[in-house]
């Protein structure tokens, strides 16, 4: 027999890169622990490094060949 009330599903919350970053850039600022801190900022460092190095890589390689 069902009481004809359906289960409820548990809420999924999303978890995409973009909320990952927020995550890192306030985990700099608000974690107790400084390894934390340095953990986050360096990784925080080295995703500009890569958006700096596909910015500047990808024109000039675009230029060779047009």
């Amino acid at each position: 027999m069902t009481t004809g009330v359906p289960p409820s599903e548990p809420r999924s919350t999303p978890h995409g890169t973009g909320r990952r970053l927020l995550k890192m850039m306030v985990e700099i600022d608000s974690s107790r622990f400084l390894g934390n801190r340095v953990v986050a900022a360096a990784m925080l460092v080295g995703i500009l490094a890569i958006f700096a190095g596909i910015g500047y890589g990808l024109p000039a390689l675009l230029s060779q060949y047009f």
